[in-house]
């Protein structure tokens, strides 16, 4: 699980565009200290995982079960487009990142599974 965790924190991360040393600064950690909580090498708290779910503007489930397809599904985007448009009083938060990013986020995914 571990391993699970420490990976999705480095993937929204990196998709919210945001440095090691930022979320470093933000958990009040050394820039070392954090890189071995995304490469597993140590066991995160549950206080961590809340304050990086806090920094990430995501929920503790979202951090602890992320699923890169959420985000990034046309159909649901949509979806939530007209919902929007009909005048729906729902709070609902996407994550629009451009195709080519998408395109490279899922082309190093893939490298790195090699």
């Amino acid at each position: 699980m571990n391993k699970i965790v420490s990976h999705n924190i480095r993937t929204i991360r990196e998709m919210k565009n945001l440095t090691r040393d930022f979320v470093a600064g933000e958990l009040e950690m050394t820039y070392s200290g954090y890189g071995k909580i995304e490469r597993g090498e140590i066991d995160i708290t549950i206080s961590k995982i809340s304050r990086l779910a806090d920094i990430f503007g995501i929920s503790i489930s979202d951090l602890l079960f992320f699923d890169v397809s959420y985000f990034f599904n046309n159909d649901a985007e949509e979806k939530i487009d007209d919902q929007l448009r009909i005048g729906s009083n729902s709070d609902i938060k996407t994550l629009r990142i451009s195709r080519s990013r998408l395109m490279d986020f899922q082309d190093k995914k893939l490298k790195n599974r090699v």
